[in-house]
């Protein structure tokens, strides 16, 4: 049933009424417009150093050649990014880093091991499943930043539910499919990732479990065999490379350990993957 008001104006209400009833579209407008705009863009185009402003501007700060963060009242920049995320979209975080920089981390560059250094810090407050990884390299030397200069950006992007991707979390590392995929479809990022993982095995000679995961699309036996059959496409990948076959274990949890909602594509997508842990 829908509910009627009638509000009398008087004289002295009219004053102040219509400023704010000005004002209302234009706050929920602006807001929408930060929202597109620092967080849903890219946010800085360039490394900013201490030099151009005051260090405490920076929420989050770092040094030449270290991937250490240097923290100033970050929580409310973390909580901001947290909180404005739609259906469907991710937070990407971008570290940028120097050529000339030492990079002792075991990250490709240092603008990974950055952005990486801060999705520890976020992951705090959402879902590490919803947070992307991406690095860029600058321009720059050590003279122009000898202080404290931001190197990490934060932007909101779609999910893109037709590629396969791989997520570095903490205990683990996922593979995500495509709808109804059991292939790993080519993808530079995670062949690059195989290819270690694969290198790390045989040097160390550690074990590896591949559990593999569906949306519930289907029933629940064929979800079964899907899971199992991505686990053991990546398994055929780590044979093919050399690891040998005791070292890796398969499993399926089909569709009975989903990470995120199935009622929408995205949510789908989240949860056709396959899970990596080291033994």
């Amino acid at each position: 049933m829908q509910r009627i008001v009638n509000i009398k104006i008087n004289r002295n209400m009219k004053s102040w009424i219509i400023p704010v009833l000005l004002f209302i579209p234009y706050a929920f407008f602006g807001a929408r417009y930060y929202h597109n705009h620092n967080l849903g863009g890219s946010a800085h185009s360039h490394v900013t150093n201490s030099g151009e402003t005051s260090v405490a501007d920076y929420p989050i700060a770092f040094t030449w050649s270290s991937d250490e963060p240097i923290l100033h009242n970050q929580d409310s920049v973390l909580q901001a990014v947290s909180s404005n995320l739609n259906e469907g979209e991710v937070v990407q975080i971008k570290g940028r880093y120097f050529s000339d920089e030492v990079n002792e981390t075991d990250y490709e560059n240092l603008g990974q091991a950055r952005a990486e250094k801060v999705k520890e810090l976020l992951a705090e407050m959402m879902e590490p499943q919803n947070i992307r990884i991406v690095s860029e390299l600058v321009e720059g030397n050590e003279d122009d930043f000898s202080g404290e200069f931001e190197s990490v950006d934060f932007d909101v992007v779609q999910i893109d539910i037709n590629k396969a991707e791989v997520l570095r979390l903490r205990d683990k590392v996922v593979i995500l499919f495509p709808d109804g995929s059991t292939e790993k479809e080519p993808n530079e990022t995670i062949d690059t990732y195989l290819d270690q993982l694969a290198a790390e095995l045989k040097e160390n000679g550690s074990s590896v479990e591949l559990v593999g995961h569906t949306d519930m699309t289907g029933d629940e036996k064929t979800n079964y065999k899907l899971g199992l059959r991505r686990a053991k496409n990546i398994r055929d990948y780590l044979r093919k490379k050399g690891v040998s076959r005791k070292a890796i274990t398969t499993e399926s949890m089909g569709e009975k350990d989903p990470v995120a909602t199935n009622d929408t594509p995205a949510g789908r997508h989240q949860n056709r993957r396959v899970e990596i842990t080291i033994k």
